[in-house]
């Protein structure tokens, strides 16, 4: 099955929360009636729900677990769900942290190493500068970017 981008956590926040800022460029990628197929790597779906229900202060979202539960649901019926195997990523990991890499940009790499494997021609992120820096050989675009760009 032919998937034409992978979606970044970023952008399913964005699209799941009204009132954030890149919500109207992010909710419009899957209004494109079906002509464009989108993937999410399985781990963004955990990533997005963590962030959709994080609590405290300065949560932003403060979504309950039904609720996110729900929205990602409804991301998950337009979209395909690609993962990488134990191995892969352990791979990923080990490559990771070869290169010196830290922190939570292991989640970035873990996405783009499933657009690597599954032959992904770009992610889609609000994230350009780690997604670039880490795979500059991969499309990375922005929402807009990507719905501007010629067919």
């Amino acid at each position: 099955m032919r998937i034409d981008a992978l979606l970044d956590s970023n952008v399913l926040i964005a699209m799941l929360f009204e009132a954030h800022e890149h919500y109207g460029p992010s909710l419009a990628l899957l209004a494109n009636g079906g002509d464009i197929r989108f993937a999410v790597a399985a781990h963004s779906f955990a990533e997005t729900y963590t962030t959709l229900t994080r609590r405290g202060q300065h949560a932003q979202f403060q979504f309950t677990p039904d609720e996110a539960w729900a929205a990602l649901e409804s991301i998950r019926a337009v979209t395909s769900v690609v993962s990488l195997t134990a191995p892969q990523t352990l791979d990923a990991i080990r490559s990771y942290a070869a290169s010196g890499g830290t922190g939570p940009r292991l989640y970035d790499r873990l996405i783009g190493e499933a657009a690597i494997i599954y032959a992904i021609p770009a992610i889609v992120t609000w994230n350009l500068s780690h997604m670039r820096g880490l795979f500059p050989a991969l499309a990375v675009v922005t929402p807009d970017e990507f719905a501007n760009a010629p067919p």
